[in-house]
């Protein structure tokens, strides 16, 4: 039986120094964050998935920072996972909602599935708008950034 290889021996594979390369590449080997081209660059996962190995994410997933910069995101990551594990389910929802919303302001074209009321409540937290408002103009259950977009500029 071959025993399964480390996360950090899985970062010596082939497949990942290509897929490394490719994201450093795009991103002209600076920082994504800082700018800097100076700094020992780091690809940073987004989040990770039991049983994916690196180069199994996709690439819009995966961003180029410098050392720096990946310390204090994956610093930050783990106080907000330590703060989300304190707050019951419905926080959660919310939560996500946000998080969602804010991924819509930024890439409109994001379609946001809204399966409960909270979910309705974070994005519209975002919005500044009502989960109300939110609610009635989804579309089978769903709603993108132009959409919510419309909605603000409406209210006005």
């Amino acid at each position: 039986m071959t025993k399964k290889k480390s996360w950090y021996e899985l970062l010596t594979h082939p497949k990942w120094q290509r897929k490394r390369l490719d994201i450093l590449s795009r991103a002209g080997f600076k920082c994504e964050d800082c700018g800097s081209e100076s700094k020992t660059l780091h690809v940073h996962h987004a989040y990770y998935e039991k049983g994916l190995a690196p180069w199994e994410y996709s690439d819009d997933t995966l961003h180029c920072l410098c050392e720096d910069c990946h310390k204090r995101i994956q610093n930050i990551n783990a106080l907000i996972q330590k703060q989300i594990g304190n707050l019951e389910l419905s926080c959660h929802e919310i939560l996500l909602g946000y998080a969602l919303g804010l991924e819509a302001q930024e890439y409109p074209m994001t379609v946001i599935d809204v399966f409960s009321y909270e979910v309705a409540q974070g994005v519209a937290d975002r919005w500044g708008l009502t989960p109300e408002q939110v609610i009635d103009a989804l579309q089978e259950g769903q709603i993108d950034g132009w959409s919510l977009n419309e909605i603000c500029k409406n209210k006005k």
